[in-house]
């Protein structure tokens, strides 16, 4: 009984920590890893975290040039999941980046970049407010092949919740703009 009223208080909580305030959580929460150079397959997990999402897709990371990644987020768009990206500016203009960039644009993708002088250095998605990825691991080939990078996926609402808030602040900050190609 006591285990389900701290939870709750630990929720509500949760939104009244001032933003700059780190966050702890003590509650169990589910989670999943992969470890590129252990054969664990990070790109697979997180296509199949992105299958799963139903309404939301949120995206933040610093490189995004994986095919099947991209065709991943792809085909939550096609099932009428809304995505919505923010990546590194400066890796934005790599041509294998843009690349990947302006297809998803074809999509009607929205995509933002950083205008702050620092990096955009997250490697997280949120899907459907329920589910967080994040880790060492960029959406490359060369973090799915022969980098040392782990993903890790949580499964955990108020977790999501908590995120999804911080990538709605960046969506909708000064320090973020529309990607134009």
């Amino acid at each position: 009984m006591r285990a389900p009223i701290l939870i709750s208080l630990l929720s509500m909580m949760l939104y009244a920590i001032p933003a700059s305030a780190a966050v702890t959580m003590s509650h169990p929460i589910s989670a999943q890893w992969a470890f590129t150079r252990a054969g664990q397959h990070p790109d697979q997990l997180l296509e199949s975290t992105f299958a799963d999402a139903h309404h939301t897709l949120d995206i933040a990371v610093y490189s995004l040039t994986d095919y099947g990644i991209v065709d991943a987020i792809v085909a939550a768009k096609k099932r009428g999941v809304d995505v919505r990206i923010i990546t590194d500016r400066e890796e934005s203009r790599q041509w294998y980046e843009a690349r990947e960039l302006r297809y998803l644009e074809e999509y009607h993708i929205p995509i933002k970049i950083n205008t702050h002088s620092g990096l955009m250095h997250l490697k997280v998605s949120i899907v459907d407010d329920r589910v967080v990825t994040t880790g060492s691991y960029n959406y490359s080939e060369d973090a799915s092949t022969r980098n040392d990078e782990v993903l890790v996926v949580l499964r955990d609402s108020a977790m999501a919740k908590a995120w999804e808030t911080e990538f709605n602040a960046m969506w909708t900050g000064p320090g973020y703009t529309t990607w134009i190609a």
